[in-house]
């Protein structure tokens, strides 16, 4: 059985935005987003839900019955496609979240994800949203949702959509909770993890020692953040901030984590999405920037401009070589840009040298 749900959406704005803080609050170990520059980006995340009423890149979403022989029960969930997928694409993104019965974070995550599809920073991808029965029974015993997700739903989607190339499990509080342990467990199937304020106490702090135990062993992307506003938050930040203290020194985690200044425990979601599905999918994005420059520099190709970002896109693939080429060309042909003022060609040659010397 199956019923479609209307959803909203915020337009392309909102992916621009949602960008734009990403990369002006970027720092080389964290990331940094504060409540007062964001304000901004929330009245315009607000507007646009109200006026907007169907995704732009994403098809309405279908609620779909299972009868799971795990639960011994029909179990639902929440299944949205990207609006110009093919049943018989090759290959697919999975990104399983938590809390789909909640509203205010189902519709968080598909406008973050509607968003950034429409600005090619994540891929199109399946989003799939768990529908909980008993909600914090199910994220905090944690075994059987951990085995309907592995042994029942994951088969079914593959059946229906195909392999999936990459596999990202999210949630928030106690999602974020059992979002990390999947990940932890099922490092074979989850290739990244997202996990916004995520409560680590529970069950005698199992995730934190199943994180030392498995610390070496797990590869993958993990984007973790958390707030400092109000007590349910700060509560949470010691265990948060233990598993940043494992994840960073980790070799094979491509490792990201935000403070979410002036954040509230309910209000992390907000931003906390976007910033992480962006950053699980930001090689992708690097890859297709790399793609765009190639292209512009056909028309203009002794633009400084497109170089300095081609070789951006080059230091991000790890291919420092060639962007150190890249910038020492651009440095160049800075000097050809009539229009650059005396401080603007001052700041330009001070980055790209900046750029020239991390390269090493």
């Amino acid at each position: 059985m199956t019923h479609r749900k209307n959803c909203y959406a915020l337009r392309y704005t909102f992916g621009d935005l949602l960008r734009n803080t990403k990369k002006l609050f970027k720092t080389d170990m964290v990331k940094i987003v504060s409540k007062r520059n964001v304000f901004l980006f929330i009245q315009l995340f607000v507007c646009n839900f109200c006026f907007s009423q169907i995704y732009s890149q994403l098809s309405l979403s279908d609620t779909i019955a299972i009868h799971s022989k795990v639960f011994n029960a029909e179990r639902k969930v929440i299944i949205t496609k990207p609006s110009n997928a093919k049943i018989d694409d090759k290959q697919s993104n999975y990104i399983v979240y938590m809390d789909a019965n909640d509203q205010n974070i189902n519709g968080l995550f598909l406008q973050s994800a509607n968003n950034l599809i429409a600005n090619k920073e994540i891929p199109q991808s399946y989003l799939i949203g768990i529908i909980h029965k008993n909600r914090n029974t199910e994220l905090l015993e944690k075994d059987k949702l951990l085995k309907f997700l592995k042994e029942e739903l994951i088969p079914l989607l593959k059946d229906k959509y195909n392999n999936a190339n990459q596999i990202t499990i999210a949630g928030h509080s106690f999602g974020g909770y059992f979002a990390t342990y999947a990940f932890l467990k099922d490092n074979d199937l989850y290739n990244s993890c997202i996990a916004i304020s995520p409560a680590y106490w529970p069950n005698k702090n199992d995730v934190i020692d199943l994180l030392l135990e498995k610390a070496n062993l797990i590869r993958g992307n993990f984007y973790l953040a958390i707030g400092d506003k109000r007590w349910d938050e700060i509560s949470l930040r010691n265990g948060v901030l233990k598993a940043q203290n494992i994840l960073e020194n980790q070799k094979n985690i491509v490792f990201g984590f935000n403070e979410l200044k002036g954040f509230s425990h309910n209000a992390t979601p907000t931003v906390g999405f976007g910033l992480g599905l962006s950053f699980i999918y930001d090689q992708w994005e690097w890859t297709n920037i790399l793609e765009e420059q190639e292209d512009n520099l056909k028309f203009f190709p002794e633009f400084w401009g497109h170089i300095e970002i081609k070789g951006d896109a080059l230091f991000h693939l790890n291919r420092v070589s060639e962007a150190k080429l890249l910038y020492q060309e651009a440095l160049q042909n800075t000097s050809k840009d009539e229009k650059l003022s005396k401080s603007e060609m001052s700041e330009v040659l001070k980055r790209l040298r900046e750029k020239i010397e991390k390269c090493g």
